[in-house]
């Protein structure tokens, strides 16, 4: 190539790598991507959780490398970030969607504009609904929103908990459980069929519309546009036509919920989630519209690649399609996901690369690779070349012939003495925005062992989880590849487990910390 690729990330969220691969899903576009691009099939997120997953993948660090294991410790403008990086080499970097990712100082240093995001679906429908207010009532509420929202620089998510917004109540979209406390699906996270005016049905055409708008007008090049998704994330719920696109009846059952020899969090959940009482035809209908919501996201993902075309744009650029990390979805009897949850379900995610030229069209590989390798892979594209070190492969040298990974990490949890790191701020079930979380931060307060420090190894026969607190795993994948039987106190398996620690302890060892780039001594 003469001139550097224009880039496209488009990051999901809680999308799983086998919802891709079921034949029940309808994904013609990202099949079109496939078509025209490589997949990597073994492809494992670095967390089960999106902020420290994401903050890996765009760092080429591990979680544990800078303290960002949580929802809260995000990258601060004197951490270097794959966007940065491509802005200081010439790059007209962009960001639509979510962000789960970085301070604000930061989201200035690395990005040169943002679209629209979250937020912007919820001040709109505010907006419409303080109109039809009495003139009283609609002037305090703009006031107390200038001052929060302007001269404070808050964000809803910063008034999880907070008095302020109860002050908001009728004109904030209902978010809460359709189902009354008591119901067998009020934990269950399933909404169902959402309205079409909702913040559900117009978070992702907002955000990938206002993606397409800016792809329409011509941008500057060489441009990295990254577009975070909101889609999968539960609740589940979806408008129509998505809702009704996957028979009920064809949906095969999830993992059975076998848990008395896994990690008590697993029994936990189960139990505050009063999750026994659902029925298979209740996992069913959450598996279906989940599936419903992921072909919802495939069309949005046609919108881009449609505006890429119409721009001249598509053959030459260098787009990646990838997920921050998975969804039980009903498997082991749960919903959603958990910060010490290491199943493949959370963490296979997919991870779709359509080089520029087509190069490597239609390709399949099946060698481990992980999320956080996209870091150096769109920086060898650009032809960018940095100083800083990380713990990213390039995947362009895995498909020519490099020796790929023996296995994958990850890692996840919190300490007790890391008050800062445990979900806080959600006080009650009835809380406007987020109550339906309500259940998962109380737990982790009731007991942080549900929370405490783990680590994995995975490779191709076994995957080890070793924890801080609580029952340890060890799973025989070549024999029992859904993740059933927990061998952790198998006598015959000891060796096999003290290879595997070992394994661990010196990857632990080896990805502990980074040094910053520079090398100058002062003393």
């Amino acid at each position: 190539m003469s001139a550097r690729p224009n880039i496209v990330i488009i990051i999901a969220d809680d999308l799983r790598a086998d919802a891709l691969e079921n034949p029940l899903v309808h994904t013609p576009h990202l099949d079109a991507l496939r078509a025209d691009g490589v997949t990597f099939a073994q492809n494992y997120a670095a967390n089960p959780v999106c902020a420290p997953s994401r903050m890996a993948n765009f760092t080429g660090l591990y979680p544990q490398v800078n303290g960002h294991r949580s929802l809260y410790q995000l990258l601060r403008p004197h951490e270097e970030n794959l966007f940065r990086i491509l802005k200081d080499n010439g790059y007209e970097t962009v960001m639509a969607g979510k962000n789960d990712l970085m301070t604000t100082p930061s989201l200035r240093a690395s990005f040169r504009r943002r679209l629209a995001g979250p937020q912007s679906v919820q001040l709109k429908l505010m907006r419409q609904r303080l109109y039809s207010l009495p003139l009283r009532r609609k002037w305090r509420l703009l006031a107390l929103a200038f001052r929060l929202f302007v001269v404070e620089r808050k964000s809803f998510s910063s008034l999880f908990g907070d008095e302020h917004l109860k002050e908001f109540a009728d004109v904030l979209p209902a978010e809460g459980s359709p189902y009354p406390r008591g119901h067998r699906l009020h934990h269950s996270f399933y909404f169902g069929k959402a309205e079409p005016a909702s913040p559900a049905a117009q978070m992702d055409p907002l955000i990938f519309e206002s993606a397409v708008r800016w792809l329409d007008s011509s941008p500057r090049q060489p441009f990295c546009l990254y577009i975070a998704a909101s889609l999968p994330h539960t609740p589940y719920q979806v408008e129509e036509p998505y809702f009704s696109m996957v028979d009920r009846a064809a949906v095969a059952d999830p993992i059975p919920a076998q848990l008395d020899d896994k990690p008590h969090f697993m029994r936990e959940l189960y139990a505050r989630y009063d999750l026994a009482q659902l029925t298979p035809e209740d996992l069913r209908e959450l598996r279906a519209t989940y599936y419903g919501m992921v072909t919802k996201l495939d069309e949005q993902v046609g919108r881009v690649v449609t505006a890429l075309k119409a721009q001249g744009l598509y053959d030459d650029s260098l787009i990646l399609f990838l997920s921050d990390h998975g969804d039980y979805v009903g498997d082991y009897g749960l919903v959603e996901k958990w910060p010490t949850g290491f199943q493949d379900n959370l963490l296979r995610v997919p991870l779709i690369v359509k080089y520029p030229a087509n190069a490597h069209a239609g390709q399949r590989v099946d060698g481990f690779t992980q999320s956080l390798d996209l870091f150096p892979t769109i920086l060898e594209q650009a032809g960018v070349q940095t100083p800083y070190t990380h713990f990213g492969q390039s995947l362009t040298s895995l498909m020519e012939g490099t020796a790929p990974r023996e296995a994958v990490y990850a890692v996840g949890g919190y300490d007790p003495r890391e008050p800062q790191a445990f979900e806080t701020g959600i006080q009650s079930g009835d809380d406007p925005l987020m109550g339906h979380y309500f259940e998962k931060l109380k737990l982790q307060q009731d007991d942080p062992a549900t929370v405490a420090r783990v680590a994995m190894i995975r490779t191709r026969e076994w995957k080890l989880v070793i924890r801080s607190a609580g029952k340890e795993e060890l799973y025989d994948l070549k024999n029992d590849p859904q993740e059933l039987s927990n061998l952790i106190d198998a006598p015959a398996l000891r060796e096999i487990q003290f290879n595997l620690r070992e394994r661990l302890l010196y990857w632990y060892l080896r990805s502990s910390d980074n040094p910053h780039w520079e090398h100058e001594r002062s003393i």
